[in-house]
């Protein structure tokens, strides 16, 4: 799967760096702000253990013994849970915090508020904390950002950690890389068809997290390639293939 994953991830830079996406999506009430948050939220937290499910389902499509169908699905379900865990845990706790890169939303706040000199401080201060200050300056005034739409402000508020990388895009391309695995892999005509899907959903979603202000393109385009890259060693290597299927296939 890293052919059409390079793809999706030449897709996705060349848009979000050569379109006018940026904060395209914060404004009103429309379809495409919508869409974005709603994609957005298919790669947070509740979203990604969903695609996690789906994903463990189709590591059973092929299979015709329902015990080896429930053996497959629960042991999918546990590796890849505990490693997209582990992996959002290192990106949130430990890449992150080494890079300490700010997110443009929070730049965008403060500048409006003609107070982005209080950047550098508010980043010394714990996330909660952060948090709390953005909430103050946005139900403060609500004038001032009465043009944003109050769901985008809110996912502001809550998204008070540093930027750089994406965790949503590189959660997307990750679980992306190892569904069209899957599907790719079904003696099912039809879900083979289907393997490129997983990528246009993964491409949605880093473009929405620049679209909503939460990412600069330099943050999705290294999340995505960190997901893509790290998915890829996933399902080459024996031992951790093995947690998800049995038989060897080149990726």
């Amino acid at each position: 799967m890293i052919y059409p994953g390079v793809l999706a991830l030449l897709l996705l830079t060349g848009i979000v760096w050569l379109l006018p996406v940026s904060f395209s999506a914060v404004s009103g009430n429309g379809i495409w702000s919508s869409a974005a948050f709603w994609l957005t939220q298919s790669a947070g937290t509740y979203g990604t253990f969903i695609i996690i499910i789906f994903t463990s389902y189709c590591y059973t499509i092929r299979m015709e013994v329902r015990r080896e169908k429930w053996r497959t699905f629960l042991r999918s379900l546990i590796a890849l849970s505990l490693f997209t865990a582990s992996l959002a845990f290192i990106n949130e706790h430990v890449t992150k915090l080494l890079l300490k890169e700010a997110r443009p939303s929070h730049q965008y706040l403060l500048t409006r508020s003609k107070a982005l000199d209080k950047l550098d401080s508010l980043y010394s201060l714990q996330t909660s904390l952060r948090a709390g200050y953005f909430e103050q300056l946005i139900t403060g005034d609500t004038l001032l950002f009465k043009d944003i739409n109050s769901r985008v402000l809110h996912h502001w508020i809550e998204e008070a950690g540093y930027s750089f990388p994406s965790g949503h895009s590189f959660n997307a391309f990750l679980l992306a890389t190892v569904i069209a695995f899957s599907l790719a892999r079904s003696s099912q005509r039809i879900w083979k068809q289907l393997y490129a899907i997983p990528f246009i959903w993964a491409v949605l979603v880093a473009i929405s997290r620049v679209a909503l202000g939460a990412h600069t393109p330099l943050d999705v385009s290294a999340g995505a390639a960190m997901g893509l890259t790290v998915a890829t060693l996933f399902l080459y290597f024996d031992k951790t293939r093995k947690l998800i299927i049995h038989k060897k296939q080149l990726v």
